[in-house]
């Protein structure tokens, strides 16, 4: 094909875009960023001052083990048996105490189908005088 039939397309195209807007453009660009990042460098610094500082390892004390397992258990044991073998006052003002658990069952269940109804039945209310004034 003849150059002549090819017209402007031969040739290379000139650059429309300015090099210098573009590099405007991108230093614009990274010049916003870096005060973007300056101002939250700033800010952090401000409002959270030990952030930037290296944070320092706690060394938290090791667990106490159990020296003798054994005897802790059997203490243990010991004490909630006698909880719940013996008798003691929990509140003597409003006369409430504690009694063994065999002895707490076993009224349970000589109350039969009414085990669960309240112990104190509510006080009778006393009814209002009536009439008027002599």
């Amino acid at each position: 094909m003849p150059a002549e039939e090819m017209g402007n397309r031969a040739r290379p195209q000139p650059a429309d875009i300015d090099n210098r807007a573009v590099l405007a453009v991108v230093g614009g660009f990274l010049l916003f960023v870096a005060a973007a990042i300056a101002g939250l460098l700033l800010f952090m610094h401000s409002q959270a001052p030990d952030s930037f500082s290296p944070l320092v390892k706690r060394q938290f004390p090791s667990p106490e083990l159990q020296t003798s397992p054994e005897v802790d258990l059997a203490r243990l044991t010991t004490a909630q048996q006698a909880r719940l073998s013996g008798y003691a006052w929990i509140d003597r003002d409003h006369d409430i105490a504690r009694i063994p658990i065999v002895e707490a069952m076993r009224l349970v269940a000589q109350r039969g189908a009414h085990a669960y109804d309240p112990i104190l039945a509510p006080p009778a209310a006393t009814p209002a005088p009536s009439g008027g004034s002599p």
